[in-house]
């Protein structure tokens, strides 16, 4: 039997309830991401395909098989993100992922992306697998805008000596 309100009141509730139900929903789904990418360093098999993993992923985070599978899809979609964006791995323990407020896009906070001067997540990528990412999901970032421009600062002191030295013995080979 379908359901059929009696009055707006009724729609509106149903409806926040609904939409709490989802959030809910999401945010388990998020707190499981979470898991799965901090295994994925214990496991980097699991970055290329879930054969062989399905069964154990699932009974260990209490889901169904086909859940478990959406959600090792999703991980791998979040890694070839980060990946693309900032050249490297996802490391679990010196990167985060943020969710909004709704837990409907997500973005991550590196140390990269802090020392460029970005204290709040960088990227709004869609959560909802249905949903494919564009170019602004990215937000105009790339690999290289986390690169320094100015390396010298990011030499050690010794190779600032060395780097010294060679271009001071280089010129005086020039003159002489």
């Amino acid at each position: 039997m379908a359901w059929t309100p009696k009055n707006w009141e009724e729609v509106c509730k149903r409806n926040a309830g609904r939409r709490k139900l989802h959030v809910r929903k999401r945010k388990n789904r998020a707190d499981r991401i979470v898991r799965l990418l901090s295994a994925l360093e214990a496991a980097p098999e699991l970055r290329d395909s879930a054969y062989g993993w399905l069964s154990v992923a699932s009974q260990a985070m209490e889901v169904s098989k086909s859940t478990a599978s959406r959600d090792l899809a999703l991980v791998r979609r979040v890694c070839g993100q980060f990946e693309r964006m900032f050249g490297r791995n996802f490391e679990a323990t010196r990167d985060r992922i943020v969710w909004t407020w709704n837990w409907d896009h997500y973005g991550f906070i590196t140390p990269e992306s802090r020392k460029a001067g970005y204290p709040k997540p960088v990227g709004n990528f869609p959560f909802d697998t249905r949903r494919q990412e564009t170019e602004e999901s990215y937000c105009g970032f790339n690999q290289l805008s986390w690169q320094n421009s100015n390396f010298i600062s990011q030499m050690s002191t010794r190779d600032l000596i060395r780097a010294l030295d060679w271009s001071v013995m280089r010129m005086t080979r020039l003159r002489y």
